[in-house]
């Protein structure tokens, strides 16, 4: 269910009149979607679902509850707002707690509502993966993957007079295609709120052409190699490094940013002069909300200028304790890029490693953000500036902070959704890297 912003809030003023809490807040979150799933070269199934949820939390000095319903009629409005409070009085004083922040202002205006995207309909839809398909087919490969299209809103509001709301719309599309004997692979996963920068058919002309080369991958050793990152790997490597940025974890000496006289890193120089790292709820290609999940509202802020550390994120209470500005998590991530495309950064390497994607990464050692996963779905050994061949998976062990100390180049910035990314907006380039570390060879297809 999609609600105005006029609606919304008239439904969270509605939920907070039946509170007897000392303070309360509430979320109140809805969407309509449709999607399509396919498997084999053929639709499977389809579907459509229409929700609405409201987050019910109360306070008592330090307790709190939280209750979520789904219905928003008002015996089942009351009764989540009383087992709220019921929760509360059982629930044991949270050291940590800071009361609802007060009403905020200066939100910025954010387009990430499209019409184009909203008035999808399932033949729509239908049209776009028809190519994909017919393409698949038409090479002998197998194909399977997904179409989503979502209209959604977000908004929260608390007895403290505090108010916002965002609407967005997105359609995303992936698909795995294979060779029919199992051997090569290759995966594409995008998506934008303009339905009019999803170019399915680009993206399956993409993906089938990184099939047909995958085929009969050549074992290759592991060790460390020059290697180009596609868009899609370097996203999870920056999320990870993000999902590490933690102002009180390096206060605390628990972090790669910790330092021991300053506390954190913040103002020394920890990548290469080329990286600029930032996020801007404004992006035209992928913007997001412009307030955190607790009202807060966010701006542009970078992250990392210059290589340079300029920020940690922090949350109100470690703000409040350490006397320092509060620093929500970003709502989406940009990396500045380059010029070039992919294929410049392959054409200028003489040898070489190039990796489509990544799968299941982990964390080694958070002091050092030592990862490890496997490389997945096309990788190729670049020899005299071109594309010899496939090559053999790896499992990699490697540092995200290595991989920004190590760049050589970089291509344009694309918005990508990485394998571990979910529905983090996230905008970066292809790195061409001195080295990255491919630590024993993987089975992975």
């Amino acid at each position: 269910m999609l609600l105005e912003k006029e609606d919304a809030e008239k439904l969270i003023k509605k939920i907070l009149s039946y509170s007897k809490a000392e303070s309360a807040t509430v979320y109140v979150d809805g969407s309509n979607s449709q999607n399509l799933r396919f498997a084999l070269n053929t639709v499977s199934t389809c579907g459509a679902i229409n929700s609405i949820s409201a987050d019910i939390v109360s306070d008592f000095g330090k307790r709190s509850g939280t209750v979520t319903i789904t219905s928003i009629e008002d015996e089942m409005i009351e009764k989540g707002v009383r087992l709220s409070e019921d929760i509360a009085r059982l629930s044991p004083e949270s050291e940590e707690f800071m009361p609802p922040l007060e009403k905020q202002s200066g939100y910025l205006e954010v387009k990430e509502f499209f019409d184009d995207t909203d008035k999808l309909v399932p033949k729509n839809i239908s049209e776009k993966v028809s190519y994909t398909l017919d393409k698949a087919i038409d090479n002998d490969l197998q194909s399977a993957g997904y179409f989503e299209n979502e209209s959604a809103f977000s908004s929260i509001g608390n007895t403290n007079g505090l108010f916002a709301y965002h609407k967005r719309t997105n359609a995303g599309f992936s698909t795995t295609v294979r060779t029919k004997d199992g051997k090569g692979s290759s995966k594409i996963d995008r998506s934008y709120a303009d339905i009019n920068l999803l170019n399915v058919n680009k993206f399956s002309d993409s993906v089938i052409d990184k099939t047909i080369l995958s085929k009969d991958p050549v074992r290759h050793d592991p060790g460390k190699y020059v290697t180009i990152l596609d868009n899609a790997a370097v996203s999870d490597m920056i999320d990870n490094l993000i999902g590490f940025m933690s102002k009180r974890s390096a206060d605390e000496g628990r972090s790669y940013f910790s330092e021991k006289n300053n506390k954190n890193k913040i103002g020394q120089t920890i990548a290469d002069a080329k990286v600029n790292i930032f996020s801007d709820p404004q992006s035209t290609l992928a913007p997001a909300s412009p307030f955190y999940n607790d009202g807060y509202p966010v701006y542009k802020r970078d992250w990392i200028k210059s290589g340079v550390l300029k920020n940690l994120y922090s949350g109100r209470y470690w703000a409040k304790k350490t006397n320092t500005e509060y620093v929500p998590y970003p709502t989406n991530i940009i990396m500045e890029g380059a010029s070039k495309s992919v294929q410049e950064l392959i054409a200028s390497t003489e040898n070489g490693i190039y990796v489509s994607r990544f799968w299941y990464i982990r964390t080694v050692d958070q002091r050092q953000i030592l990862l490890t996963g496997l490389t997945r779905d096309g990788v190729f050994l670049i020899e005299n500036g071109k594309i010899k061949h496939a090559i053999n998976n790896y499992r990699f062990n490697e540092s995200p902070v290595n991989i920004l100390k190590n760049i050589i180049d970089m291509s344009v910035t694309e918005k990508v959704v990485g394998s571990e990314t979910g529905s983090a907006r996230i905008v970066v380039p292809a790195l061409k890297l001195s080295e990255f570390n491919f630590s024993t060879i993987s089975d992975a297809i």
